[in-house]
């Protein structure tokens, strides 16, 4: 997993959501304007864009990823993107958990009474299988302790 970090002059969206590229067209999978969902992220009253690039273009030489992640965020938010400045750049090749196959997604998360686990390592590798093995972790402490 890489994350870019941009600052641009104006915010490409005032929305505070996520932007999800559903076609695939280039390095990045997802992207925010952070600061629209929390102003104080602004550096120096410039808008904060966050993009997660995942799979084989995560390990690209930043320069050249750059390069290529501004091309497909000037055509996700409909704006250019050339005058961005990359202000940061986090790569974590152990970021995910692997998922070889077979991989249960739904590994228990009651271990014993009274021991519970979640994370993403019980269900799916990403943010919505830590979430999902928390809820049922915290369903199956309000089955046992009501």
């Amino acid at each position: 997993v890489t994350v870019l970090h941009h600052a641009a002059p104006e915010p490409p969206s005032q929305e505070p959501v996520p932007l999800l590229d559903a076609d695939r067209t280039g390095p990045v999978a997802h992207t925010l304007v952070v600061s629209a969902a929390d102003p104080r992220r602004s550096p120096c009253g410039r808008a904060l864009i966050t993009s997660t690039v995942l799979g084989p273009a995560a390990g690209e030489p930043p320069a050249l990823l750059d390069k290529s992640a501004r091309a497909q965020l000037g055509e996700l938010y409909g704006t250019p993107a050339e005058d961005w400045e990359l202000v940061a750049v986090r790569h974590d090749p152990e970021a995910v958990p692997a998922m070889p196959a077979p991989h249960d997604h739904q590994r228990p998360v009651r271990l014993l009474h009274g021991l519970y686990v979640c994370g993403d390592h019980r269900d799916t590798s990403t943010a919505q299988g830590a979430y999902g093995s928390g809820c049922r972790a915290a369903a199956a402490v309000l089955r046992d302790f009501g």
